[in-house]
């Protein structure tokens, strides 16, 4: 084998094994049944990406919307013991931009949704609607916000109205384990 052809194998056989190992994530997605509740709450599929930075989720909706329709997903650890998140968009402006929040409710709580929680201090938490026909909404948690509690998590998520009313909830929950 000519020598420039071994160094080239070299080369990228050593770049492959350094970027191998940076950026893991462990992801699952869940689709749910189309048609099922009113276009602009109606989930159609959900990604949840856990990676050593941050848990990312992502609802595909059938008509995204930021002043319709909010997403509400309820984070239970696998952690025994842990507290149980719940990650919602909120309007941040008229209606043309969206937020989130961060809350955390007892672990023994029943309904995280009802349960009286606690703001979390959740610094460059983030939301995104890219608006339209499948549509989607992105919530970003950095892994930090979940202190000792990051690691696997199982998200339900709901959309629901501005007034609170629940519009559509997936019928299956993804579960990951923090990248």
């Amino acid at each position: 084998m000519h020598p420039s052809t071994l160094l080239a194998a070299g080369l990228l056989t050593g770049s492959l094994v350094l970027t191998a190992g940076g950026a893991w994530a462990d992801s699952d997605s869940v689709k749910d049944k189309a048609g099922d509740a009113a276009p602009a709450g109606d989930i159609t599929k959900v990604t949840v990406r856990n990676t050593g930075k941050a848990l990312t989720i992502q609802t595909k909706l059938k008509k995204a919307s930021a002043g319709r329709t909010h997403v509400v997903a309820t984070l239970t650890s696998a952690t025994e013991g842990a507290a149980t998140y719940v990650a919602r968009t909120v309007e941040s402006g008229h209606g043309h931009r969206v937020g989130a929040t961060l809350e955390t409710s007892a672990p023994d709580a029943t309904d995280p949704t009802t349960t009286v929680a606690t703001p979390v201090d959740c610094q460059r938490l983030h939301a995104a609607v890219s608006s339209g026909r499948n549509g989607m909404v992105t919530i970003r948690i950095p892994q930090s916000c979940f202190g000792a509690d990051a690691g696997t998590f199982t998200v339900a998520v709901t959309t629901v109205t501005p007034a609170g009313a629940v519009v559509d909830q997936t019928s299956s929950d993804p579960t990951v384990d923090e990248g």
